[in-house]
């Protein structure tokens, strides 16, 4: 019988442990890091709370590989978790689904992801029942690859339960992150808005009212999502984008494509923005005609380029048993009619920079049948899940798989806490009716 190898692993001496720790292992999905650390006890110290080496593969593994979001975990289920849209779910997830590394009660509350950056959520736990014994939201910064969480100071105080939240986390640049909300003051017969932007950055602990402002004809309507891209926030506003430059405290405004176009959608139109995998904004438009994806050029003037567009009719006949839960659209007269008039279609989020995840549903009656549509074959493949139930509406967010630690949040040293109340030094201290 041969002689066992004691050693768990024989070595390659031909590359040095620090390319292999340092320049290998980061690049890799998150899973197969995680499934390294049985190789050896040394892997496993390498991998496990390393700053160094945590930092790293928060910037260099496979970026935007997935979508995330929060859902009820059955129809007929109260219970929230997490989950996890990826074209390749072997390699790309969270070690559980479950919410409890949270901290908080999880059978009596609503769980929303409000916001994410580089592997980092912004996730709201909102108690079901009022009263005056309920404790405000909590607004939580998390990471579910490493299961870790902590409440953020103020927010409850600082923060407008009914509007967007932005997040922003640069693991290289430095360990700390923001939460931005903008916040609109109607000057003039709603049609002139003013926009500030209140801010709390974990290295302060403070949250401070930005002199940042910009006063344009935006709506004031409701903005469900906040998307952060290479150094900007932007804030999708139905028929407007209003974007802020965190590190240069720059803001502006741009029309969506549509609008600039002079195109007016009747009655059948969603669309959503997201982050493609280079670092630009993107954004889908889905219409009685088609699908159409827009990039955000920003070298120069702010202006969108059109990257694909496709009809449902080429779409239905490449893919057409995708829809079969649709009726079977393709042995109908009129079907394109039809579809446009019982289902909504509305894109969920961007993977990789070509898979385009879409949500469609019998309107108001059904949840989301969860459909991937590839840009390079126009084909569209049935993913075998659907979002929630009939009356959830979810966002959907691009996610990484990181290994970055929390940063710390620090604790001010003002003896009133994380504000200092003075006038335009905190949205405490500002008076006005905001929309």
């Amino acid at each position: 019988m041969a002689s066992r190898i004691s050693r768990p692993m024989i070595s390659n001496k031909d590359i040095p442990e620090e390319v292999i720790c340092y320049d290998i292992f980061p690049r890799l999905p998150f899973k197969l890091v995680v499934s390294l650390k049985v190789v050896s006890r040394r892997y496993r110290a390498q991998l496990t709370d390393n700053i160094r080496f945590a930092t790293l593969q928060a910037t260099l593994c496979p970026s935007c590989p997935a979508l995330i979001h929060i859902g009820r975990s059955g129809r007929e289920s109260s219970r929230y978790s997490l989950d996890v849209l990826s074209s390749t779910p072997s390699i790309v997830g969270v070690p559980s689904l479950g919410l409890d590394f949270l901290g908080c009660p999880i059978d009596n509350a609503h769980f929303h992801i409000l916001a994410s950056s580089n592997g980092l959520l912004c996730i709201r736990y909102t108690p079901y029942h009022i009263g005056p014994l309920t404790p405000p939201p909590i607004i939580f910064i998390a990471n579910p690859a490493t299961q870790q969480a902590q409440p953020i100071p103020g927010a409850p105080q600082h923060l407008d339960q009914n509007r967007a939240l932005g997040l922003v986390f640069d693991p290289l640049v430095k360990q700390k992150f923001m939460v931005v909300q903008e916040l609109p003051f109607t000057i003039t017969n709603d049609m002139i808005t003013e926009f500030r932007f209140v801010t709390f950055s974990s290295d302060t602990g403070r949250w401070v009212m930005s002199d940042t402002l910009i006063t344009t004809n935006i709506k004031p309507v409701r903005c469900d999502k906040v998307v952060y891209a290479s150094g900007v926030l932007y804030w999708d506003y139905g028929e407007d984008l209003l974007w802020f430059d965190v590190s240069r405290s720059v803001t502006g405004s741009i029309k969506m494509p549509w609008k600039l176009q002079e195109s007016n959608f009747e009655g059948w139109e969603h669309h959503s923005i997201y982050v493609s995998n280079n670092g630009m904004l993107m954004c889908t438009t889905i219409n009685k005609d088609g699908l159409t994806m827009y990039q955000l050029m920003t070298i120069g003037d702010h202006c969108w380029e059109l990257k694909h567009k496709n009809g449902w009719k080429n779409i239905m006949e490449t893919s057409g048993d995708a829809f079969q839960f649709c009726h079977s659209m393709k042995l109908r007269n009129g079907w394109q009619k039809i579809f446009c008039e019982r289902w909504f279609v509305r894109p969920l989020g961007l993977e990789n920079g070509r898979l385009v995840y879409l949500g469609v549903r019998l309107k108001w009656k059904t949840p989301d049948r969860v459909l991937r549509y590839d840009m390079d074959s126009g084909k569209v493949d049935n993913i075998g899940k659907e979002l929630g139930n009939a009356f959830d509406w979810y966002c959907a967010f691009g996610y990484r798989n990181s290994m970055a630690a929390l940063p710390p949040i620090e604790v001010p040293k003002l003896q009133d806490g994380f504000c200092d109340g003075k006038s335009g030094g905190c949205i405490c201290a500002i008076e006005g009716n905001t929309e």
